[in-house]
């Protein structure tokens, strides 16, 4: 039984009546994050990704997907597109450099190209590659998602409004910002649900593709002026809920004593190793540029390890799904989870790592988005 590498898109989709894409600064709970990123001096950000930070636009182009409705926002009291109860890692990272809460690319009528402090390109089930590049893998997809070289030219067609309003040197804007990268989970998931095992994808190149994919588009950011880029790396995926839960059944399935399937989590770290030896190329090449590793896979080992200090008491469950038998009869079926009939939210989303099946709590993101935070300054030299 091929192990499966289980994708973000393999979750709810419901229907919207009502949508907030922006969310509002006084509308959040409080955060413990400090403004520790303001010393580096980050003007703006500038995201391209999944939907581990997609803030609206795979929303506002399908008000009937999954996260665009309660119970999704549950903790911050509205739902706004964010697949989460509140807030995703991308918003802890622009308070602690004390901007605004990015914009999702879509949203035209928030979008003010002579004012934005940043612009969000990130897209739920977004992968790194074409869908033609997967097609040559023998991974199909029913429809096309905007992959890293869509969000490319959204980002080129952003910029071309931006330097024609901005007043000053639209180069030094753009040096002064921050880029953010995030991709890779969902093309090995579309692999994974299409039968092909570990060893397949390793052989038949698509890890290598997907890393060769990020290095270009770093290499034309940086091109376009870039000087302070954060390249993410996959989680551990063998921990979320769902990836438990298709692995329930296959006895040659092996757990850490956490409870996640370590097969899944051991090729995440396989994609990790390679992409940080491609950083490390592009370092060379660009020594004057600041290409950080945002370390996700050892941030979240940070949040099992200190579970209980940080007061999670569910580590491979989600908050919000279905009953075990209904349960295993969506996940086969790819049907819906979090949201559908008989769905049981949990009274504490505090206490849990996982919101849904694929993703996290608000209080998982900000865990996540301090240990980064930490990380991460010294690699930018913010106190320098």
């Amino acid at each position: 039984m091929a192990i499966r590498f289980l994708a973000l898109f393999q979750v709810l989709i419901i229907c919207s009546t009502f949508l907030h894409i922006i969310l509002p600064q006084n509308s959040c709970n409080a955060s413990n994050i400090v403004p520790k990123l303001k010393q580096c001096g980050f003007d703006a950000i500038y995201n391209l990704g999944t939907s581990i930070s997609d803030t609206g636009n795979s929303a506002i182009d399908n008000p009937s997907i999954w996260q665009a409705m309660f119970p999704y926002g549950k903790t911050i009291n509205e739902a706004t597109g964010r697949p989460s109860d509140g807030l995703l890692i991308i918003d802890y990272i622009a308070r602690s450099a004390d901007l605004p809460l990015v914009v999702p690319y879509k949203n035209s009528s928030a979008l003010h190209l002579s004012t934005s402090r940043g612009v969000n390109f990130a897209y739920s089930g977004a992968p790194a590659l074409s869908k033609e590049a997967l097609a040559k893998k023998n991974i199909t997809l029913d429809w096309a998602k905007p992959s890293l070289s869509v969000q490319l030219g959204w980002l080129d067609d952003y910029f071309k409004g931006y330097c024609n309003n901005v007043k000053g040197d639209c180069t030094e804007a753009v040096r002064s910002s921050l880029f953010m990268i995030n991709f890779g989970t969902n093309d090995y998931g579309y692999a994974f649900s299409q039968n092909q095992n570990i060893e397949e994808i390793k052989k038949n190149g698509l890890v290598s593709d997907v890393v060769e994919a990020i290095k270009q588009a770093l290499k034309k950011i940086i091109s376009q002026g870039a000087r302070k880029v954060l390249v993410f790396g996959v989680a551990l995926d063998g921990c979320r809920p769902i990836s438990v839960t298709m692995q329930s059944a296959n006895k040659s399935a092996t757990y850490d004593r956490f409870g996640c399937v370590k097969d899944n989590n051991d090729f995440c770290n396989y994609h990790n190793v390679l992409l940080q030896e491609g950083l490390k190329e592009l370092r060379e090449q660009h020594p004057d540029v600041q290409i950080v590793y945002g370390d996700l896979y050892n941030a979240m080992q940070s949040i099992l390890d200190n579970s209980q200090s940080l007061g999670f008491k569910s580590l491979t469950e989600a908050c919000c799904d279905v009953d075990v038998e209904i349960k295993k009869k969506a996940v086969l079926f790819k049907d819906k989870l979090c949201g559908a009939q008989g769905t049981i939210v949990c009274p504490k989303p505090e206490e849990y790592v996982f919101w849904d099946n694929g993703h996290c709590t608000q209080k998982a993101n900000e865990q996540l988005a301090d240990w980064i935070i930490q990380d991460i300054f010294p690699k930018f030299q913010c106190n320098a």
